[in-house]
Parts: C-alpha cells; structure tokens; sequence
C-alpha cells in the first residue's frame, strides 16, 4: 500500500509533468498531454481541472483539430502573477516586470547610480510597491546582479520591531513579499545562453567558474543550483584574483595548475559533465591545452569535465531569460 506522502508525491509530480508539456508547447489540449506524458486521460483532466481552479492554467481559447475532433488548448494563465526582476549594477539600479506568460509589463531605473545596503532595499520595496500593472499580484522577485558584484554586498539591517539583524538582501525581500526571491549574477547567463543554442543533457550537470576582481564558482546538478561553500577553494581562488593584476603577470604561466586544482576539487565533490569558464580571455588559447593536460594528471579519464570558455558577452534578453527561470521556480514550488 502506498503512504499518503507518496501518493502526494506522485501527484506532486504528474502536476510538474503536465506543467511543463504546457511550458514546452503553449496550446497543448488535455489529450495531447496525456498522448505525450502517457498518463492517463482521467489524471490528466483530474490535475488540469485543480490548476485551472488555482489560476494557474487557463483554456486559451484555440482549437486543434485531430481526426475530425476539437480539442480546447491550454496555457499558461499570464494574469496568475508578476514577476519582478531587478538588475543590480554599480552604476545603476533597474526593473523589469513580466507577467506569467513572460510578456514584459514595464520596464524602470529604480536608481541611476549604485545602491548598497538599506538604501538599495528600500528602493527595491518602493519600486515593487507602486509597479505599473500592480493589478497583477507580485509572483516572485529575481535579484540579477552583474559581473563579480556578490550578494553579500548588499546585506541590510532589518527590524522586525523586536531586535534588529544584518541579513542579506534575499531574506529582507522575502520577509517585506512573502514571495519566491532569485538570485543569480549575470554572467552565469552566458552559461543559460549557451545551453540554450546548443541544447546537451549531460550540461545539466556542469559548473560555472567566473574570473573577474573576484571568482566565483556555482554548481548545477540535474538542472538545480547547488550551494557550494567558499572555503574549499578560497586560497586558489585569492591566487587566480592576484592573477588578474599586472604586478604578478609574470605568475600566470601558473594559472592551469591553480585553475586545475579548482576544477579538481569540483569534480571529486560533484559529478560533473561539463566546467564552463568564463572571464579567461585573455589568457590565451593555450589555456584550454594546458588545462586538460593538468587534469589528466589529477583526475582519472572518466571523470574529465569537458571545457567551454564562454568569451563575454551580454545576452540581450538577459532580463527575460531569469524572469524564466523565476517563472518555473514559482510554478514548480505548487
């Protein structure tokens, strides 16, 4: 006999699997979903019929013939929600807002200049609070900073009228929304954009080391972000930051040792298929070469990471693609 737990897990799952038919191909009618995810027709109506009564879906309207029949599709109900996606720079403070079928709503500069700590979230809360198209609830908030700005530079003091705490910019915007609140930096984004071009199962499980006035390094396995702790790497990754100064260019025949011993620690911690690298420009071509020959010395055969410099370069769409992944993690948390 299955536990109550499970079955809810199983429902819990069928609803993700009908809900990302939809996000795969808008319009889908409840046959179709359950001819593509083959479950079966009286699940499908049975969990399609709860997310149209939540909001979450809507019929759309359109009809696809088959066989002589009309099927009513499905989507994405884009009035479920806003979602709010703030682009975090050190010279300027930006908004962009979306509703659920990511159709971008307004777009503002909630500061011209940079912004840190309490100044920074009251802006946020103000530029949320009087939104255009605030007659679509707030669904959840992207926090996009750029470059090598670290979210651990915008801790607040926050009051909850009995003691006061320095917490970070995500807790203090969760408390004020109640809402799911992202964070990610920008060029991890290169990463999305690349993985979007050229679409590869085995980069789901991959990690990102960014080289700019600092380093930073995340980690996605089975398409999910997994925390990792500075202090495992930190002693290499002040060296490869002492690299990025021209008083020690002379060091940098030393970079694929150093930048090998990272990868190698990430791979002994994590399964990983693929190490995307980026803001190594200009250390040459001859990077990748010598980079894979440090790794087979440290790592047996099968577990060499492929390589992938991503050269810099912003994504045009870069607002819309994390108000994507914004949208799932709303979407997928029911």
């Amino acid at each position: 006999m299955i536990r109550k737990r499970g079955l809810q897990d199983v429902k819990r799952r069928n609803r993700h699997v009908i809900m990302q038919s939809i996000l795969d191909n808008d319009g889908l009618s409840r046959v179709e979903i359950a001819q593509r995810t083959e479950l079966a027709p009286s699940t499908v109506s049975s969990l399609v019929s709860e997310l149209i009564a939540e909001g979450l879906l809507i019929e759309s309207g359109s009809r696809t013939t088959t066989a002589g029949r009309s099927r009513t599709g499905l989507t994405i109900n884009p009035n479920y929600g806003a979602i709010a996606v703030i682009e975090i720079g050190r010279k300027a403070v930006c908004m962009s807002i979306f509703d659920m079928a990511l159709h971008p709503l307004a777009t503002q500069t909630i500061a011209p200049h940079g912004l840190t700590g309490n100044d920074l979230l009251d802006a946020i809360v103000s530029a949320i609070t009087t939104r255009a198209g605030s007659q679509i609830p707030l669904a959840g908030i992207g926090l996009l900073f750029q470059e090598d700005m670290r979210e651990s530079d915008f801790r607040v003091m926050y009051s909850t009228g009995f003691a006061s705490a320095s917490i970070t910019l995500k807790e203090a915007l969760l408390s004020q929304f109640r809402v799911p609140v992202i964070e990610e930096y920008s060029q991890v984004y290169t990463v999305t954009q690349a993985l979007s071009e050229k679409p590869d199962a085995a980069a789901a499980n991959s990690a990102h080391i960014s080289l700019g006035s600092s380093v930073l390094v995340s980690v996605t396995l089975d398409d999910r972000p997994i925390p990792v702790r500075g202090s495992f790497y930190e002693d290499t990754a002040r060296y490869l930051e002492d690299l990025t100064q021209e008083a020690c260019a002379e060091k940098q025949q030393e970079l694929p040792s150093q930048l090998g011993n990272i990868i190698t620690l990430l791979c002994m911690m994590f399964s990983l298929n693929t190490v995307f690298l980026s803001g190594f420009d200009s250390f040459g071509k001859e990077l990748s070469g010598s980079l894979d020959t440090r790794l087979r010395k440290t790592l047996p055969e099968s577990s060499i990471p492929r390589l992938r410099f991503l050269r810099r370069r912003q994504p045009q769409n870069w607002d819309s693609v994390f108000a994507q992944r914004v949208r799932s993690n709303i979407l997928f948390t029911h």
